[in-house]
C-alpha cells in the first residue's frame, strides 16, 4: 500500500481514518521496543497528534529480560526518545524464561503473553484509550504462513487485526518494512536491531530470514504483499461469516448461563459440517471467552460427537470446558459447571471405551488391556471383560435391584446394601450403577459385584474410573 506521492504518515493517516482506529481525543499507549517498526510507529503518531486530535500518547517499553544489557540498552534509548518527545514513559521487566518454564511453553508465547499483559495492565491504570503496537504487512505475511503450517482453519488465515475489542490497534499494518526503513533512514531516526532477531532460533525468526528470501526468489518479489492481501480477503469472507453465525445461534441456542450453553442438537446435525464447525467455535468462544488452544483436531472430535450422537460421550476442549450430548441438547460447559444429570429413569448405553457423562458425574471407561495398571480404590475398579456382558450401561437404582457384592456370599437387595452403609433415602436415587446386560457390575463409588473380579484366569482386563464433580 505504498502509494506513489504519498509518505509513510499520509497513508498511515488514512489508513487510520479507512479502519477507524482512533478517535479525537484518545489517549494512546505506544509500544515502543527500539526496533525500526516500533521507532517508525512512535514517529507516524507523534506527527499525526494533532491532525488526529490525540489528547494524548505515552510511550510503554517491556523488557523480556533476556539479553541482559542489550536490554538495558534498548530502554535507555526508548526513554531517550520518550524524553526527546516530550512523552511520557512507562517501563517494566519480567522473567520471561522463568514464566515459559513454568507454563511450558515457548519463550516467544511467554514474552507475547507478558508483553500483552504489562500493556493491557498499563492501559487500565492510566486510564488509556488505545494501544498502538507496530506490527507491519511483513509480520501479517509472517503469521499468516505460520498460521497455515501450523493447520490454521479459513478463520485463520485472516491473521492479525488491524484492531481487538481489547483497544489494540496496528496503524501500520499496511505497510512493508521497506517503506518502514525508508521513512526512517529518510528523516534520519536512530533505532535498535534486536540481535536474537538475526537468529533463525525460532519458527518466525526461520520464516523471515530462510523461507521468504527463497519464496521471494523463486515465486514472487512481492510474496507478502501477496499474502496479506490473502488475509484482507479472508478477513472480509469471515466478517460475513459472522453476521450469518449470529442470525443462526439465535435459531439453535436453547439456553445460555455463566459457563455454559445449550444447543438444539437435531438442529445442529442437520447443518453442513462447515457450519457445524463454525457453530461450534462460536460456543466455546462465547463460553471460554477466547479460541486459545483450540484447534483443528478439537472442532474434529466435536463435529465426530455431532454426528454420531453418541449421548453421554464427552469431548474435552482447552481452557477447562467440555461438550456432552444430553438427551436432545449439546451442552458446552465449564467442567467446574453443575450440569443437570440424566433423569432417574434414564440410561446410558456404553458400547466402546471412553469417556462418558451421567448425572454429574464423568466415568472413564478403559481401554481392553492384560495389564492389571494400579491398584483399584472406591472410584476405580478392574473387571474381568469375559465376565460382562456387553454393552454397558448406567442407570439409577431400580425397585427390586440385587447384586452381589465383592468379598460376600451370596446376593443382596440394593435397598438394603444402601440401609446397611448408612446412605440416606433421597441420595440413593443419587447413586449411578455400573451394569451389564444381566447385572449390576459396580454400584459407583462404593462395591463392584463379585461376579466381575479379576482373577488368575484373567485375560483381559476393564478399567472404569469414577470421576467426581
Amino acid at each position: 500500500m505504498n502509494l506513489p506521492g504519498k509518505d509513510l504518515c499520509q497513508l498511515a493517516f488514512d489508513y487510520i481514518r479507512l479502519q477507524g482506529l482512533l478517535a479525537p481525543g484518545d489517549h494512546v499507549l505506544a509500544a515502543v521496543s527500539g526496533g525500526p517498526d516500533s521507532v517508525a510507529l512512535l514517529g507516524v503518531l507523534t506527527k499525526l497528534q494533532v491532525g488526529l486530535a490525540l489528547e494524548r500518547i505515552t510511550v510503554v517499553h517491556f523488557d523480556h529480560g533476556l539479553r541482559g544489557r542489550e536490554s538495558d540498552e534498548d530502554r535507555q534509548f526508548v526513554a531517550a526518545l520518550a524524553r526527546a518527545e516530550g512523552l511520557d514513559f512507562h517501563w517494566a521487566r519480567a522473567d520471561v524464561a522463568g514464566f515459559a518454564r513454568n507454563k511450558k511453553i515457548s519463550i516467544e508465547m511467554a514474552a507475547r503473553e507478558c508483553r500483552r499483559s504489562f500493556f493491557l495492565k498499563t492501559a487500565a491504570e492510566l486510564k488509556a484509550d488505545k494501544i498502538a503496537l507496530g506490527h507491519t504487512a511483513d509480520d501479517q505475511a509472517e503469521e499468516v504462513l505460520l498460521r497455515i503450517l501450523r493447520g490454521t482453519g479459513p478463520g485463520g488465515i485472516q491473521g492479525m487485526s488491524a484492531s481487538t475489542a481489547q483497544g489494540i490497534i496496528r496503524p501500520l499494518l499496511f505497510a512493508t518494512r521497506e517503506a518502514i526503513l525508508e521513512y526512517l533512514k529518510d528523516g534520519g531516526r536512530q533505532f535498535r536491531n534486536d540481535s536474537t532477531n538475526l537468529v533463525p532460533s525460532c519458527q518466525r525468526n526461520f520464516l523471515r530470514l530462510k523461507v521468504f528470501p527463497l519464496l521471494k526468489e523463486a515465486f514472487n518479489p512481492q510474496i507478502g504483499s501477496t499474502i496479506t492481501r490473502c488475509a484482507d480477503l479472508a478477513r472480509e469472507e469471515e466478517s460475513w461469516w459472522d453476521s450469518q453465525i449470529r442470525t443462526l445461534w439465535d435459531d439453535l441456542c436453547l439456553e445460555t448461563a455463566q459457563h455454559r450453553c445449550a444447543l438444539d442438537f437435531e438442529g445442529v446435525r442437520g447443518l453442513h459440517p462447515a457450519l457445524v464447525r463454525r457453530i461450534l467455535r462460536f460456543g466455546i468462544n462465547l463460553v471460554k471467552g477466547n479460541l486459545s488452544g483450540v484447534g483443528y483436531v478439537h472442532l474434529e472430535a466435536l463435529s465426530d460427537l455431532v454426528f454420531s450422537g453418541r449421548r453421554g460421550k464427552t469431548v474435552e476442549i482447552p481452557g477447562g470446558l467440555e461438550a456432552v450430548l444430553r438427551e436432545d441438547k449439546l451442552l458446552i460447559a465449564s467442567k467446574d459447571c453443575c450440569v443437570p444429570g440424566i433423569l432417574p429413569n434414564e440410561t446410558l448405553f456404553i458400547d466402546s471405551p471412553g469417556s462418558y457423562a451421567f448425572g454429574g458425574f464423568r466415568f472413564e471407561i478403559g481401554p481392553l488391556g492384560a495389564d492389571l495398571g494400579p491398584a483399584p480404590d472406591r472410584d476405580c475398579i478392574r473387571m474381568d471383560n469375559e465376565k460382562l456382558k456387553w454393552p454397558l450401561h448406567l442407570r439409577y437404582r431400580r425397585p427390586g435391584d440385587r447384586f452381589h457384592p465383592l468379598g460376600m456370599v451370596g446376593s443382596k437387595k440394593l435397598k438394603d446394601f444402601f440401609i446397611d452403609r448408612r446412605v440416606p433415602g433421597p441420595r440413593r436415587q443419587a447413586v449411578p450403577l455400573v451394569c451389564d446386560s444381566e447385572k449390576i457390575c459396580w454400584v459407583a463409588g462404593m462395591r463392584m459385584d463379585e461376579r466381575v473380579k479379576v482373577d488368575s484366569a484373567t485375560k483381559q482386563i476393564v478399567m472404569v474410573k469414577l470421576v467426581r464433580p
